[in-house]
């Protein structure tokens, strides 16, 4: 999936994530003044009310639905963030050469001199110490060429 369509779909999830968020705190406002209200009448400062308790349970409903909707969608914008990491750190490893090998598990860089274990399992871990070593000059060296004589 190309990078243009997976910032639009995050832009989406946020989107939605802001829409449920301020629907919520309508919710909150609706049903913080619907028991004010009823304190107030409960208290005898107030004779007559109108609010209807079908009305405080629709907030809380709503307030409640709101809520999951927020959660679900948080939990799927982490699980494709994190699936987007993986994806882009495995791209990385692989175009700077290194290998998933089994014994030692893990991947591995190999440079002419030495070789390097950069993580066991995890490709955004991996990727990350490989951009610190590749930041520190442990580049692959290119044999020098011979000059024709």
């Amino acid at each position: 999936m190309s990078a243009h369509k997976l910032r639009a779909i995050y832009k989406q999830l946020n989107d939605k994530i802001d829409e449920a968020t301020e629907a919520a705190l309508f919710e909150i406002k609706e049903l913080k003044t619907d028991l004010n209200e009823l304190q107030r009448h409960f208290s005898g400062r107030k004779k007559v009310t109108d609010i209807q308790p079908d009305d405080v349970l629709r907030s809380a409903y709503e307030i409640a639905h709101r809520m999951r909707d927020i959660q679900k969608r948080k939990e799927i914008l982490a699980e494709m963030e994190d699936v987007a990491a993986e994806t882009e750190a495995l791209g990385y490893l692989e175009s700077r050469g290194a290998k998933l090998l089994t014994r030692p598990a893990g991947w591995h860089f190999q440079t002419a001199k030495e070789r390097f274990l950069l993580h066991e399992s995890d490709p955004v871990a991996a990727a990350a110490e490989l951009r610190k070593l590749l930041a520190a000059g442990k580049r692959l060296k290119r044999p020098a060429k011979r000059k024709k004589k």
